[in-house]
């Protein structure tokens, strides 16, 4: 099975508003900039995956693609995560001929590339299915796998955990969740940063950086 992990970000002085109370703008951008170094390192060694495509209207990215051997995919202008998931997509499927597409976003601090993996695997026998790891508070969406890729459309930032699931049970598509406690943690909130940094067991370079601002 041919699949591609699409990961979508934001320009870095537009990512994590949410965590402004406790991280200025140039602590927030070196965050975003970690995490996102973090998450192509492990995703370079997950087995399933075929390719790992970034998609970013922020041209300073490509740098940090070609570090890791990554394909870099530029949006002519930011319009939202759905929109450079689409534009992803599409040159998946017509470009590369991808079987599936798996979006994984830069800021789960716990990811393993094992975990990634799995959820491939999920989809391996299945002819159309989507693989589904919502957060933690079940309303994100924190992995998703789609096969084939434009099975559904993607509703992020709009309960999007459950609106994924409905538009699959609308299309009556098999839909397989994928429960692991490591993807459905993420850091959107102050009260992310201060659960996460509990976990002792954490090396990632992100994560150093936030327990050094607390």
């Amino acid at each position: 099975m041919k699949t591609f992990a699409i990961v979508p970000v934001k320009r870095f002085e537009n990512a994590k508003t949410r965590l402004s109370s406790i991280l200025n703008t140039d602590d927030r951008v070196h965050l975003s900039l970690l995490m996102l170094e973090d998450t192509l390192q492990i995703l370079s060694v997950a087995q399933k995956l075929s390719e790992v495509l970034i998609v970013s209207a922020d041209k300073r990215i490509e740098e940090i693609a070609a570090k890791y051997g990554t394909k870099f995919l530029l949006e002519e202008k930011e319009r939202g995560v759905n929109s450079a998931v689409a534009l992803a997509n599409n040159y998946c499927m017509k470009k590369e001929a991808a079987d599936a597409t798996m979006v994984i976003p830069h800021d789960l601090p716990l990811l393993d590339s094992t975990d990634i993996s799995k959820v491939c695997e999920l989809a391996e026998n299945e002819s159309k299915c989507i693989v589904i790891c919502p957060s933690l508070r079940y309303d994100g969406t924190n992995i998703l796998l789609r096969k084939p890729p434009s099975i559904i459309s993607t509703f992020y930032d709009a309960d999007s955990y459950n609106m994924h699931v409905k538009a699959a049970v609308q299309l009556g598509i098999p839909i397989k969740h994928f429960f692991s406690k490591a993807l459905m943690h993420d850091i959107d909130t102050p009260e992310d940063a201060f659960e996460i940094i509990k976990e002792e067991t954490v090396t990632a370079r992100s994560l150093e950086f936030m327990k050094s601002k607390f």
